[in-house]
């Protein structure tokens, strides 16, 4: 008899496995059952379903002090547990803890939901999209750690062959976000790893590996049959870089968590420091109430270890917390890793794996963006890793408008638009500099700058703030054309031959530029000069006289016209320059005749064939005497400035003539003006 009882015992060592690891009841003064407990990745806050007198309530705990506080009601679901008779459960949190997903039944299907955690308390609920929701029912969401994947239940496709003890197995299917952030899927995970009926899923932190509960025939590592009329606790990861490709490693049965009874809900924080699980007694001869227990995760069963990338984003200018979005991208193929928000403090907390190098962009609609490059290595353990940033709504915008021309500053108005409605939003840009201008523009849209300046041709040019916008100062360098008027040249310089040279002179910019005449079809110079300036235009050719002409271009629309006649060099023509001045009383040259004795050594260059006397005359002021000198000095004084500057010595000759020649009388000081010149005179042409 002795032997009997010692063979049974054997074999139900053989059936029943036991815990290697202790477990602990983490509310043991809970009056009643703890299920569907899911923990937080950094391992600070659990919610579970918990059951007193027959009545269903949601619970939250924190972990405060080295230990976890009293469990509070969770308010927000008061009204969802009486709408659910069939049913709440299969909770879990997403990467950061703001929302709590779950299942919930409220009369048609079981459906996968979450609740939002907002300004430190459970707000509004969503239903998920489909195809995550279906007409059939969904179970147990578990989400990875960067959005893009959701893990959950479904009946099996043939469900009604796999009944067992009256439950409807399920299997897991995987559904995945795409870079529009639309689910796709269901992706099915492989049969083998289906086997049998499959309950809670959780995707770990590292967004590889998988724990979830199955009911299946199974034998241990050391062949030991594992029993298959209750649930028990299976670890599984992915063996592809690629989660979506679908591979991955045949669960095991991990016997340091399982017991006798149905072991479920399995989760892990972060840093697999804590592990906690469901056990639920399913037999009649045991009377205990399901509990949720932790134990200490053995080194073989856990993630690899990574980094987590933690930090506040805020304002630039108001220092005060922004609620951004951020991506993560692999830095080398741009392929987007992961999406995620911070909360209404500004925090966020995101997992990165090993041996990767990333990019986290941090931005906002409405906000520019912050970029962040990161390289992980191999690590033993977790690290953690703080980036805090600014991100900002406004952009200083600086615009210099110059002179398309002589680059110039100018000084224009600066009026801002939207783009799409035209309408007006500044005024004008301050003026901070000479041609400098700034202004404030939001971000979040396209705007149409206006610049207009009196005598140049307005422009409108655009700039894009929905594009991302990296930099809070924009700096613009504008280029203004000036207006143009057409200067219609009717010259006439006798029969065709050597051509005309046109000198248009800006006297209001003291600016000059040759021009070869080309005639247009009528025979007419064509030039452009600048509307509101004055200008001097010189015509000479080869042979003929000069002309010299003052213009002041207006605003009109108006083609101008100037007639020009040049006469033929023969003995005896004249020329006058009237600008040619001296001092009263004086010989001496004032500084503004050179500009006109210069003139004079072109009209020698040109024609270098012919011999000039060069006149000086007076009015009647003065002995008539002194009036012959100093006439003859200041002829000779001209004419010396001409040789200095390369004229010949033999093609001019210096002669003074007094008051012996007025073209008018001296009865006026404006007469008396006209009468003191220079002349210059053909005195012979080879």
């Amino acid at each position: 008899m002795k032997f009997r009882k010692h063979i049974i015992y054997l074999l139900a060592l053989a059936v029943l496995p036991l815990a290697v690891f202790p477990q602990t009841d983490l509310f043991p003064e809970f009056a009643g059952s703890v299920t569907n407990a899911a923990i937080t990745h950094d391992g600070k806050k659990i919610v579970f379903l918990g059951e007193q007198n027959e009545t269903k309530n949601v619970y939250e705990s924190v972990f405060e002090n080295g230990k976890w506080s009293n469990p509070q009601v969770i308010p927000a679901f008061d009204n969802l547990i009486p709408q659910s008779p069939k049913g709440i459960g299969g909770f879990s949190f997403n990467y950061d803890g703001t929302q709590l997903l779950f299942h919930i039944n409220f009369g048609v299907s079981f459906d996968i939901m979450s609740l939002k955690y907002e300004n430190g308390e459970w707000g509004s609920l969503d239903k998920f999209p489909a195809p995550v929701n279906s007409v059939d029912d969904e179970f147990s969401p578990s989400i990875s750690a960067d959005n893009n994947y959701i893990f959950l239940l479904r009946p099996k496709r043939d469900a009604a062959s796999q009944k067992k003890q009256d439950i409807v197995c399920k299997e897991i299917v995987m559904y995945r976000r795409n870079k529009d952030g639309v689910w796709t899927g269901p992706q099915f995970i492989p049969q083998t790893f289906n086997e049998g009926c499959q309950e809670t899923p959780f995707i770990c932190a590292d967004g590889k590996t998988l724990f979830f509960s199955s009911m299946r025939p199974d034998t241990t590592s050391e062949g030991k049959k594992v029993p298959d009329d209750v649930f028990n606790i299976y670890y599984t990861s992915v063996l592809s870089e690629n989660i979506y490709e679908n591979v991955w490693k045949m669960p095991k049965y991990v016997d340091e968590f399982s017991t006798e009874f149905n072991d479920l809900s399995p989760k892990m924080n972060n840093d697999a420091s804590v592990f906690i699980k469901n056990t639920s007694p399913r037999k009649v001869t045991k009377k205990q109430p399901d509990k949720t227990y932790q134990i200490a995760a053995p080194a073989g069963y856990k993630p690899k270890a990574k980094m987590q990338l933690k930090g506040q984003i805020t304002d630039l200018d108001t220092k005060q917390p922004v609620d951004a979005q951020i991506v993560v991208t692999d830095a080398i193929t741009s392929a987007v890793l992961g999406e995620y928000t911070t909360n209404a403090k500004g925090m966020y907390s995101i997992y990165l794996n090993e041996n990767g190098n990333y990019k986290i962009d941090y931005g906002k609609s409405g906000y520019s963006h912050s970029n962040y490059y990161v390289t992980t290595g191999y690590y033993e353990k977790d690290v953690v890793k703080q980036f805090d940033t600014t991100i900002f709504s406004s952009i200083n915008y600086y615009l210099n408008v110059y002179d398309k021309e002589i680059y110039s500053p100018l000084s224009p108005k600066i009026s801002v638009y939207d783009s799409i409605t035209n309408n007006l939003l500044i005024d004008s840009l301050s003026a901070v500099g000479s041609g400098r201008y700034k202004g404030q523009i939001k971000i979040g849209q396209i705007y149409k700058i206006h610049i207009e300046c009196e005598h140049f041709e307005p422009r409108d040019i655009y700039f894009d703030a929905v594009a991302d916008v990296f930099y809070n100062e924009f700096e613009e360098d504008i280029e203004l054309s000036p207006a143009k008027k057409v200067m219609i040249l009717d010259i006439d310089a006798g029969a065709e031959g050597d051509s005309v040279l046109v000198n248009v002179k800006n006297l209001s910019r003291n600016e000059s530029r040759t021009v070869m005449a080309r005639r247009d079809k009528d025979g007419n110079l064509i030039v452009e000069l600048r509307e509101g300036d004055s200008y001097e235009i010189d015509v000479a050719k080869k042979g003929y006289t000069f002309s010299s002409t003052k213009v002041d271009v207006g605003k009109t629309n108006k083609t101008q016209k100037l007639n020009i006649k040049l006469d033929l060099l023969t003995k005896n023509t004249k020329m006058t320059f009237n600008n040619i001045t001296f001092e009263t009383n004086s010989a001496e040259l004032n500084a503004e005749s050179f500009k006109e004795l210069n003139r004079l050594i072109e009209f020698m260059k040109l024609n270098d064939n012919v011999r000039i006397e060069l006149s000086a005359h007076t009015d009647d002021v003065g002995p008539d005497w002194y009036n012959m000198i100093l006439s003859q000095k200041r002829a000779q004084v001209a004419v010396k400035y001409l040789k200095e500057k390369g004229v010949k010595e033999s093609a001019i000759v210096a002669k003074g003539y007094g008051e012996l020649h007025p073209i008018v009388p001296n009865n006026s000081d404006a007469n008396r003006a006209q009468n003191r010149r220079i002349e210059v005179k053909i005195i012979d042409r080879k």
